[in-house]
């Protein structure tokens, strides 16, 4: 079989294509499984969802999305609460259509392509799959995002289009990389940063895999960066008429004119070549500054994830010399401070003098977020304290 994703898809030099039109109401079918439901049947069927797995909280999640699309015409969500408290947003059914128009120009997907749902409709990644199957008239199957994704898959189709996150993927490729290039062709990452070690086991895998940027106040991707095949890179491509800059303080901007908020200033910090290209450096308020030195940990972490065997990431304690010297922080399933042996020596020929930590730390486990992104700040305090 060859690369017939790449070949379906032309991310930067996409065709234009008409604007889906916005009806008074847009969120008025969704197709699952072959069958369309219309107007009430779409709640009907979010019912029978419901009531077929139990009152399972991801379905439940499936049907107040869809209540919400279909009684009220937009999307509540909240951010992940990576680096606060999570944060209520409410889209316009204007903002969500623009959305989906990104997604759709983005992927050339058409009515009828096939569509996973595997992502938890509790937050934005999983919301705007439903509203990209409504709008667009892709064909949709609904799985439990808990267990991995191969393991709950209950059909034999292959689908067009899935959007993952990178735990997700990770295991299935490990479980069964030949089923994943069977049953998948496009897959959309997000939800957090990507390792190396990932990245290597994507290389010659035969599904195209992308990663996108983006946020719960942009509806999700508004840049691509193709991580196998012939367009692999580095770098994030504004898609649509999104564009980047830079604040005088340093944050990433990005200009969003399909959205009503049409510029967004974030917490990011990015080396921004144009206004259509920029590579990502990780949050500034993850920034590490050690004798002088800004050391971003979010590269650091891509760059040992295929060398430590454990859930871990760096962060900054004081340091009287330093300012700020970088440590590591692992989760082992074990007792605290049962460093691994060797652990540190391990990273001599990875790591630039300045950028190794100063002391580790293990933990039996990290605190997380709702999402299951790993909260540095409060995980930390459990170290440092």
């Amino acid at each position: 079989m060859g690369r017939v994703a790449y070949h379906r898809l032309n991310y930067f030099r996409q065709r234009p294509r008409a604007p889906f039109p916005l009806m008074s109401s847009p969120f008025n079918r969704i197709t699952v499984d072959g069958v369309t439901h219309r107007d009430a049947d779409v709640l009907r069927w979010a019912d029978e969802l419901v009531e077929g797995h139990g009152g399972g909280v991801w379905t439940t999640d499936v049907r107040s999305t869809l209540r919400g699309l279909v009684g009220e015409g937009e999307l509540k969500a909240h951010t992940s609460g990576t680096t606060g408290a999570p944060r209520p947003h409410a889209f316009s059914a204007a903002d969500v259509v623009a959305s989906a128009n990104l997604t759709r120009d983005a992927f050339g997907l058409l009515p009828g392509d096939r569509a996973l749902l595997c992502l938890p409709c509790e937050f934005v990644g999983g919301k705007m799959m439903l509203a990209r199957a409504m709008l667009l008239g892709l064909d949709l199957h609904a799985n439990d995002p808990r267990g991995g994704v191969l393991r709950n898959l209950r059909t034999m189709d292959r689908f067009r289009f899935a959007a993952l996150i990178p735990m997700q993927l990770y295991t299935a490729v490990q479980q069964d990389r030949a089923l994943v290039e069977e049953r998948f062709d496009t897959i959309l990452l997000g939800g957090g940063p990507v390792g190396r070690d990932l990245i290597a086991m994507l290389r010659d895998l035969r599904t195209c895999v992308v990663l996108g940027y983006g946020s719960t106040e942009t509806l999700t991707h508004v840049a691509l960066r193709p991580l196998n095949g012939p367009d692999a890179s580095e770098l994030y491509t504004a898609q649509g008429d999104v564009t980047f800059a830079q604040s005088e303080d340093g944050r990433l901007v990005i200009r969003t004119p399909h959205l009503s908020v049409k510029e967004h200033v974030t917490n990011d910090a990015a080396e921004v070549l144009d206004e259509r290209r920029m590579r990502w450096l990780g949050r500034r308020d993850n920034v590490i500054l050690s004798g002088g030195r800004k050391i971003h940990p979010e590269r650091l972490e891509a760059m040992t994830a295929g060398i430590i065997p454990y859930p871990h990431f760096f962060a900054a304690l004081p340091d009287q010399r330093l300012g700020q010297a970088v440590v590591l922080v692992l989760e082992t399933g074990s007792g605290a401070d049962r460093i691994p042996p060797g652990t540190l020596e391990s990273l001599k020929g990875v790591l630039y003098e300045h950028e190794r930590p100063r002391r580790a730390f293990a933990l039996r486990e990290f605190t997380r977020t709702g999402t299951g992104k790993v909260d540095r700040t409060g995980t930390l305090a459990l170290v440092a304290g």
